[in-house]
């Protein structure tokens, strides 16, 4: 039985665009889940994929985060990250 893991993820130019620059935004705010935050530290996985932790906003919280769950969540100009 194959899981999510298992199947190829084809990469687009915009996935591709994304992921460079969640790779360098560390400090900047990106959309979560479970609310907006600001990027603490990009880390790379196994694959094309990042783990990205997330101080989420208003909350001083830490969440960890696939970059392609990010990806996913962020339809709009894939590089939805905010530079400060």
């Amino acid at each position: 039985m194959r899981n999510k893991e298992d199947v190829m993820t084809t990469i687009t130019p915009e996935l591709k665009t994304f992921m460079e620059d969640l790779w360098g935004a560390e400090g900047d705010f990106i959309n979560t889940p479970i609310g907006r935050g600001r990027i603490e530290n990009v880390r790379t996985k196994v694959g094309i994929d990042l783990e990205v932790m997330v101080r989420i906003a208003n909350t001083g919280g830490i969440a960890l985060f696939n970059g392609m769950e990010l990806f996913e969540i962020n339809p709009v100009r894939r590089s939805c990250m905010e530079r400060v």
